[in-house]
């Protein structure tokens, strides 16, 4: 029980490490598990926390170039994050709770898909790449082997 116990106080004390160096901080996990980077990671964080969002809207919230944003978007809906709609200026504006702005047209909004939606398909890719690291594993032998390594068996 004793080795236990010392076991759990070095875990508690490497989470604490991971925790301060945001080692699993939500930029990381879509860099590295989806591929994004770090303008595509930083409008999908902001998709997630607002609804209806215009690309300016999203370039103003993030100081960014509106260009830089819609192709960050463009990115997020090929990889089926979020999604695009057309919204009347009406429907905008009562959403927004804008006051005194023009009622004429249509626009798009931007809306990131739910975050079951992506919790899925973020364990998809994870599972993805554990089998093929098990794959990796398995047969490392033969990798070795071919880069010049033979690998003998203790």
């Amino acid at each position: 029980m004793e080795v236990i116990g010392k076991q759990l106080k070095e875990f508690e004390i490497i989470d604490r490490l991971l925790d301060k160096k945001e080692i699993f901080s939500s930029d990381r996990l879509f860099s590295c598990i989806l591929g994004l980077n770090k303008t595509e990671s930083k409008v999908l964080e902001y998709l997630l926390k607002n609804k209806d969002v215009r690309t300016s809207e999203v370039a103003q919230a993030l100081k960014m170039d509106r260009s830089s944003i819609q192709r960050a978007v463009q990115d997020l809906s090929e990889l089926k994050l979020v999604e695009r709609s057309s919204m009347s200026m009406k429907d905008y504006i009562k959403v927004k709770g804008i006051k005194d702005a023009k009622k004429q047209g249509y626009l798009y909004v931007y809306n990131a898909k739910n975050m079951d939606t992506i919790k899925i398909q973020l364990k998809k890719l994870l599972d993805k790449w554990y089998n093929s690291m098990l794959k990796y594993i398995e047969n490392i032998e033969n990798l070795c082997e071919c880069c010049g390594f033979k690998f003998e068996p203790c």
